[in-house]
């Protein structure tokens, strides 16, 4: 069988689709990863065969959009109704005042990624003439281009169960056979139907873990990430905050982002290790907690290795995913976009003090490791496609 991947610019869209071309792969079927800019990258870089869909102009789209939606976001998230903002935008396609507006306008400049990669996707269909699409957002066109070619497609989600968005497109794409969900039940939002159930599987790319990162820590390890975006679009200022609110703590601080200098061009205060683009699954095991911006990824990959979390979302899900670690238990979240030093020290506290939260990561942990895996996952998809 041959399987094509869809992943949108952003690797955040590509990566949790990984596990399961690589299962697929060593099953025997052909895989190939339909992509442009970052994603296409680190296709390449984790073992993948990749195609280029666009000229360049979705991944500006892309950027595009994270930089509208960080120059849109308040000072402050209502975390309590988190998800009823995110997952109801309008048909309008904008020109409204206030949330509902800013909503509208990250629903069409999605759509316009997505539009920029269909090409580029009917392209790849056509030479390669693919079994099954397989796609992880509405965002990168795959569903579209699955349509258009009379492909049958499936949606692998991202992290919490989001509804699919395309059924509000005036020519609405025809749905995916089926969603692959990697949500434990117990994050489930309420009245939410489950998909089939997929294993969360963390991957996070590659790259050299340093010796001393191999060594259980003789003080508590804390872990700060900030994504794949964010230090892209001049976030240094809140990073530096939060290293500055971290050095106090009795504590070694791994700082886990792309690239290892220093925030704002400031000396790292003492104790904070810089270690780059390291694979989270080799920085968490031995971390106490873990401060992040809320991406699913980052805050997938905390659950499933059952580490306490401490969410500062800013825009896009990071605010849902930062609904959900604390209506589960699993962490803390802020919600000022710029928090105070004494804020953050609180909030680190009680991630790290909490026996509650301890108990509720563990549970979670269990939950996420007793979901069918991506072997399984994979004889669902011969099924689909036949």
């Amino acid at each position: 069988m041959r399987i094509l991947f869809v992943a949108a610019p952003g690797v955040g869209h590509l990566l949790p689709a990984v596990p399961t071309a690589w299962a697929a792969q060593s099953a025997g079927h052909e895989v190939r990863v339909a992509a442009t800019g970052p994603s296409l990258d680190m296709a390449t870089r984790l073992g993948l065969a990749a195609v280029e869909v666009s000229d360049g102009s979705a991944t500006h789209a892309y950027r595009r959009l994270a930089e509208r939606a960080m120059a849109a976001r308040p000072a402050a998230h209502d975390l309590s109704t988190a998800w009823q903002r995110f997952t109801c935008p309008s048909r309008s396609g904008g020109g409204q005042d206030g949330a509902e507006g800013d909503q509208d306008e990250a629903f069409s400049g999605s759509l316009e990624v997505g539009r920029r990669m269909t090409d580029g996707i009917l392209r790849a269909i056509r030479d390669w003439a693919p079994d099954l699409l397989v796609f992880t957002s509405y965002i990168g066109g795959g569903q579209s281009a699955a349509d258009q070619a009379g492909v049958a497609s499936v949606h692998i989600g991202l992290g919490l169960p989001y509804p699919d968005l395309s059924a509000l497109l005036p020519d609405p794409p025809a749905p995916p056979v089926f969603t692959a969900d990697v949500c434990p039940p117990s994050l489930r939002p309420h009245g939410v139907e489950p998909g089939v159930p997929l294993r969360f599987v963390p991957c996070n790319g590659g790259g050299v873990v340093p010796d001393w990162l191999l060594v259980r820590p003789r003080r508590p390890r804390i872990c700060v990430t900030w994504g794949s975006v964010l230090p892209e679009l001049g976030m240094d200022e809140t990073l530096a905050t939060v290293l500055e609110a971290l050095a106090g703590f009795d504590a070694e601080v791994v700082l886990a982002i792309g690239s290892a200098t220093p925030p704002a061009g400031r000396p790292l205060p003492p104790g904070v290790r810089p270690v780059g683009w390291v694979p989270l699954t080799a920085v968490l095991p031995g971390c106490a907690a873990v401060v992040h911006h809320g991406g699913s990824g980052s805050t997938f990959t905390a659950l499933a290795l059952g580490i306490p979390q401490v969410v500062m979302p800013h825009a896009a899900d990071q605010p849902v995913n930062a609904q959900a670690v604390l209506r589960r238990g699993v962490g803390t979240a802020l919600e000022k976009t710029r928090p105070g030093r004494a804020e953050l020290r609180e909030a680190v506290e009680r991630a790290l003090g909490d026996a509650e939260i301890r108990q509720a990561c563990a549970e979670v942990r269990e939950e996420i490791a007793a979901m069918p895996g991506p072997d399984a996952f994979v004889r669902r998809l011969a099924a689909a496609a036949s």
